[in-house]
């Protein structure tokens, strides 16, 4: 009976030895390894992120020397009326820009609905004139799909809010 005594504490004490023992062990790889943690901030990226720009698809014909592009551009509401202007840097072949830009013009609550609004845009230009778009300042993508021979876009028509 003695020896079963002895035998359970002996055992007793090598189980506490190894949780201790192992504590000790797991306590010592922890802490090491939290304290050669360096907070290094993150590297910045050489190019900031920016935003996609904004692609407009347009029809663009040429003839006796005026472009005329004409398609339409999303408005946040149906109260957001949209006007453009042409420039035109002289140089061969020419840079023209087509600054678009919406115009809120309502005294009413209007509705948070997104609304086309339509453009034909005119100017006189060599044929090889390199055409880019702003829209409310932002530089976007217009991409201008040529038009069918037989297609008149003169005779587009314009819908105005009215």
């Amino acid at each position: 009976m003695e020896n079963k005594r002895i035998n359970i504490i002996l055992a007793v004490v090598i189980i506490l030895s190894v949780v201790v023992v192992s504590g000790i062990v797991f306590w010592s790889w922890w802490s090491g390894r939290t304290a050669n943690v360096v907070e290094e901030p993150l590297p910045q990226a050489e190019t900031p992120l920016k935003a996609p720009e904004k692609i407009i698809t347009a029809k663009h014909q040429f003839k006796d020397g005026t472009h005329t592009i004409v398609g339409e551009i999303d408005m946040p509401t149906p109260c957001h009326l949209l006007d453009w202007d042409v420039i035109i840097a002289e140089s061969f072949p020419e840079q023209v820009t087509i600054n678009f830009n919406s115009i809120y013009e309502s005294r009413d609550v209007c509705a948070q609905v997104v609304t086309p609004q339509r453009f034909k845009v005119t100017f006189e230009a060599s044929e090889n004139a390199v055409i880019s778009a702003t829209l409310d300042g932002k530089k976007i993508i217009l991409n201008l799909i040529e038009a069918l021979k037989g297609e008149d876009l003169d005779s587009f028509e314009l819908f105005i809010k009215g």
